[in-house]
């Protein structure tokens, strides 16, 4: 069997038609939903863009261990286990962050990869250009903007794109169904791995999406992390109608790389998977964008952390199927290598299980698990039973201690009293003392609403769930100073 893997950045799931009533119509991700399983319940792992990618490479969790970094060469990693086993691997992404110092070496171990360049902050084009944004609203907009607009400026006329074809979207897609025509009469099978960025910001959709979704002419395309009230409801209206659109885009490539592979005959050999990294806030407890502990409320809400799972297999259980498993990024790993025939290495600790059983009705007695984790390096963790979530952060004002693990010390972090250019001092076992902001956020409970915190009135299950956080952290092999740092010993 052939396995493709489509994760696109940043996709709420309620932007999804099988989630629900979407601002704009999806029709080709409510194609591949009708035709497959719909994973009601699937959570993200470790947040945000390159640790959930790490533990969709490796199949374990990363937060509890480090934060966004790339992979280390102990990593049993997913297309590399695929390739050697005689499987034709391929990644086409415009995600520019696989490539980036500090944090990408993802394409590694693919045979071949394909980097549409310019995609936000893509270090690509350097031709000056003159930014056409009215001067009162550049405090608005993120600073990279330009970058932004210095990459794709051969592209457009004025404030848009002069072709649909051009955006990044359509770029990867096409290129995808290049791939699947060029290596029809490949005898191997394949691993195809679509990474697309959109519509991770910047909210940039052409102008026929951009109508569709009701956004105005001076709607922010790129918002700054952190709180909401920095902008009008107005603008916060502008921001989300942008979002839509750019789900819409997506759906509508999306959609042709689903039709190709139908034209080709690919539904009947490939299981097909469509994910995400993470979601994103437009205002939901007064936040937007994807908050760290340095911009305030950092809580990994539903928004960002219940976001989509959907699956067509050639063998599935029937149209239109729902599964209520609690599902996570790290179930990937060993479902596409079940798929691929390629047996799981030995004694790799995987912490994911293979969702083979789910998609085709041949499910195993029991529950994949009965508590989700999830979480940032070096902030809270959060453990769902699917009903509700505890927020658990560190009970003091310290966040310590705090060790990044790993053969190389992190990219983006730097010990206290350490300047910019000193090297790191020698790590002891490969542990890297570092220090992250606490933040303003305490441990809590929600339900679904997420509309007040239960903590205080519930406090079963706050200790339920600490108990059961306890023991997770235990079974995953975290360093012990986790629970220490988290106020469970």
């Amino acid at each position: 069997m052939n396995v493709v893997l489509v994760l696109v950045d940043t996709l709420r799931r309620d932007h999804l038609g099988p989630y629900g009533a979407p601002p704009l119509p999806t029709p080709a991700f409510d194609r591949l939903a009708a035709g497959g399983v719909t994973f009601e319940r699937h959570f993200l792992g470790s947040y945000p863009c390159m640790p959930a990618r790490r533990d969709l490479w490796t199949g374990r969790y990363e937060f509890p261990f480090r934060g966004w970094g790339p992979l280390l060469p102990s990593d049993r990693d997913l297309p590399g286990l695929a390739s050697a086993a005689g499987v034709r691997t391929m990644l086409i992404t415009d995600h520019y962050h696989l490539f980036q110092p500090g944090a990408g070496n993802y394409h590694f171990s693919f045979q071949g990869w394909e980097f549409i360049r310019g995609q936000e902050d893509d270090h690509w084009a350097t031709a000056p250009v003159e930014v056409p944004w009215p001067a009162e609203r550049e405090r608005k907009l993120h600073r990279r903007w330009e970058r932004y607009w210095r990459n794709t400026a051969r592209w457009r006329t004025g404030l848009h794109w002069r072709r649909e074809e051009d955006t990044f979207a359509a770029q990867t897609f096409s290129s995808a169904i290049r791939w699947l025509r060029e290596n029809a009469a490949s005898p191997e099978p394949f691993f195809l791995l679509i990474d697309c960025f959109d519509p991770h910001e910047p909210f940039d959709p052409p102008l026929a999406y951009r109508e569709a979704a009701g956004a105005p002419a001076g709607a922010i395309p790129w918002p700054i992390y952190g709180r909401a009230d920095r902008y009008t409801p107005e603008e916060l209206a502008g921001i989300r109608a942008l979002y839509a659109g750019e789900v819409a885009l997506v759906d509508a490539w999306f959609g042709r790389f689903l039709q190709a592979c139908e034209d080709l005959g690919r539904l009947e050999d490939t299981l097909i998977l469509v994910t995400t990294d993470h979601g994103h806030l437009f205002g939901e407890h007064g936040m937007i964008g994807k908050p760290s502990a340095t911009h305030g409320d950092s809580n990994l809400y539903r928004p960002l952390a219940h976001v989509p799972l959907l699956a067509h297999h050639p063998e599935g259980r029937g149209a239109g199927a729902r599964c209520a498993e609690l599902t996570q990024t790290v179930d990937l790993y060993p479902t596409v290598l079940e798929a691929l025939g390629v047996p799981l290495p030995a004694g790799a600790g995987l912490h994911g299980r293979s969702l083979i059983p789910w998609l085709t009705g041949r499910a195993a007695t029991g529950s994949l698990r009965p508590v989700a984790c999830y979480g940032k390096f070096g902030e809270a963790v959060q453990i769902t039973d699917g009903e509700v979530v505890l927020h658990q952060w560190p009970p003091g004002e310290a966040n310590a201690p705090l060790h990044w693990y790993g053969s190389e010390p992190p990219a983006f972090l730097r010990p206290r009293g350490l300047g910019s250019f000193e090297p790191w001092p020698a790590p002891a076992l490969g542990r890297y003392p570092v220090d992250w902001a606490r933040g303003p956020c305490r441990t809590a409970l929600y339900d679904a609403g997420e509309a007040v915190d239960l903590a205080g009135e519930r406090p079963a299950d706050v200790r339920r769930l600490q108990a059961a956080l306890a023991e997770w952290l235990r079974a995953v092999g975290a360093p012990a100073e986790q629970a220490v740092r988290l106020g469970l010993t």
